[in-house]
């Protein structure tokens, strides 16, 4: 039996950029990888929704410019040369993950792999040992057994249809879920999302959601929230989606049906009850602060260990994992960035207004609106930012934005939460003109009354 100093299960963010930092400090590593290396991220989630959004982003834009007489000439899609457009950068980066791993001289082991005890790991016909195993397995598309269900495409069917459906009724306002209802519609879908909670994002800053409502239903996206699926129909021509609504029972014929419902953690390989491995209510490994199992020398990250379910959170647990390992000091808990790329993104860090008070603060909020915002303007860009800062300590508590690149903004926005900012360090700090992060500083100032040029 071959032995390591680390064996990961799961070649998905969290597990090769473990993997390859593991290896740069000198640990002996073996990754297990039954499908493509990347995960769900690179594969069939992050990247390739993004590209698709990237360009549907690009279409309106130019749809815009035409109405104004900018551009004249007449706007197409050649949906077959975007989804291979989408392919060549998904195989690029899974290439680059493969680079990546065999550079930093970690052992790449394709199968399914299946953990045994006192980390030993199967694959195959052959066992591995490891002096630690880092679970990081990811997660797999949740499917709502309503009748019907079978008629419905999933959120990885969906990035692989031939054409845009002429209509199409998306089951759940998540991420996901709003994401390609936004890239489809502009594609030229009829799209109508049905959310079963009151509703989206409800733990979002309230007027920066509501602004982002607004805004996708600009788009032409219907919105149905408050509303519960009740099955699914196929009749002759199409399908039908019998929902429920106000205790109404309502139906809208459709084309496709994407069930956007969320994730559930994969566990393919780990037999739980077996290996005494503890689970929580919602069926993710449950670990501590340093992402550790209640097994010992066993850790899990990413998506299987709940929490936040972002490439970026499963680096930093990764990173957690491994400094624990090495027997390194905790790192201190930083701020998550979330963004949700539709149309417009909506990014936010810290705390919203509402939560504040809830914590017993007395929230200030400022904004500032790219209208005011000369390099918004100059990109035709549109949106608000929110900033909100302590009145007592005048800290800064969090940021949410709605706008064109508030996927970027909100790097350094996702710092001044972690430094908790104050007044006279914003005050104090040089913004690029012209650029979009100057909304974030004058949002800042404005919890003050201080913005000079809202």
């Amino acid at each position: 039996m071959e032995q390591f100093d680390l064996l990961i299960l799961g070649g998905g963010p969290g597990g090769y950029s473990l993997g390859v930092a593991a290896a740069k400090k000198g640990l002996k590593t073996a990754l297990f990888e039954k499908n493509v290396l990347g995960g769900t991220c690179l594969n069939v989630g992050c990247i390739p929704t993004k590209y698709l959004v990237d360009k549907a982003l690009s279409m309106e834009k130019i749809r815009n410019l035409v109405k104004r007489g900018v551009f004249e000439a007449p706007l197409s899609l050649n949906f077959e040369k975007l989804q291979k457009g989408k392919d060549m950068v998904v195989k690029k980066l899974t290439a680059g993950v493969g680079f990546l791993l065999q550079n930093a001289g970690v052992t790449v082991i394709n199968g399914q792999a299946e953990l045994l005890a006192d980390c030993t790991v199967r694959c195959g016909e052959e066992s591995y040992q490891g002096r630690h195993v880092v679970i990081a397995t990811g997660s797999e598309t949740m499917m709502i057994p309503i009748p019907g269900h079978e008629y419905c495409i999933s959120s990885t069917d969906v990035l692989n249809l031939p054409a845009p459906p002429a209509s199409m009724v998306v089951m759940g306002g998540g991420v996901i879920g709003l994401e390609l209802a936004c890239a489809f519609q502009t594609f030229g879908t009829r799209v109508t999302v049905v959310e079963m909670l009151p509703e989206l994002i409800p733990n979002g800053e309230r007027a920066a959601v509501e602004l982002l409502v607004k805004q996708i239903k600009k788009l032409g996206v219907k919105i149905e929230t408050g509303a519960r699926m009740l099955r699914v129909e196929k009749t002759a021509e199409s399908l039908r989606a019998v929902y429920e609504k106000d205790g109404e029972e309502k139906t809208l014929d459709c084309e496709q049906v994407l069930m956007a419902v969320g994730r559930k953690a994969a566990l393919g390989g780990i037999d739980a009850a077996v290996l005494g491995l503890e689970l929580d209510a919602k069926k993710n490994i449950k670990v501590d602060e340093c992402q550790r199992t209640n097994l010992p020398g066993v850790y899990a990250i990413g998506d299987v260990a709940g929490g936040l379910q972002l490439a970026h959170a499963a680096y930093a647990e990764g990173e957690a994992a491994l400094r624990a390992i090495l027997g390194e000091a905790k790192a201190p808990a930083v701020p998550v960035p979330a963004c949700v790329y539709t149309l417009p993104c909506y990014a936010s860090v810290g705390l919203s207004s509402e939560a504040a008070r809830a914590a017993g603060l007395e929230p200030l909020l400022g904004t500032f609106d790219y209208n005011n915002n000369g390099m918004a303007l100059a990109e035709g860009a549109s949106g608000t930012v929110y900033v909100v800062a302590d009145k007592a300590t005048e800290k800064t508590l969090g940021v949410t934005i709605v706008g064109e690149n508030a996927s970027e903004m909100i790097g350094m926005a996702a710092l001044a939460v972690e430094k908790g900012l104050t007044k006279e360090e914003w005050e104090h700090m040089i913004v690029a003109h012209p650029s979009l992060n100057e909304m974030t500083r004058e949002a800042a100032l404005d919890c003050f009354g201080a913005s000079v040029h809202k």
